[in-house]
């Protein structure tokens, strides 16, 4: 059976933070099949969590790799999207995360769609 590891962490829309369930007291958080997540020690939840997964790989100083983190303006915030995580080069393709470690680079996670929305370009 091929085992992997699944992490998530989820965007508090009101208090405008990170939650990492995998971290800490994990019976806090249940996190249901459909993706709803709920802090059941504050009796929050639901669509005031946004969940993201972890890509399973980490950036060049060892940081995990979540959905909607960027890597540079250069790129577009990482997706899930055909059971891959992609990005898009802006103006160019998309690429699926493989390719950056197929192709020996290490890329750099600079920010998040939610704590660095400046560093998206809305052209």
């Amino acid at each position: 059976m091929n085992k992997r590891t699944l992490k998530f962490r989820a965007w508090d829309t009101v208090a405008k933070r990170f939650t990492y369930p995998d971290k800490g007291y994990q019976g806090h958080y249940v996190l249901t099949l459909n993706g709803e997540f709920f802090n059941l020690q504050n009796g929050s939840g639901g669509d005031e969590y946004i969940v993201q997964q972890w890509t399973g790989f980490v950036d060049r100083n060892g940081k995990d790799i979540y959905e909607g983190d960027i890597f540079s303006q250069e790129f577009d915030p990482i997706i899930f999207l055909d059971g891959k995580f992609m990005t898009n080069l802006r103006g160019a393709r998309l690429f699926d995360l493989q390719e950056f470690w197929e192709d020996g680079q290490e890329p750099e996670v600079i920010g998040n769609i939610f704590e660095n929305s400046e560093l998206l370009n809305n052209e």
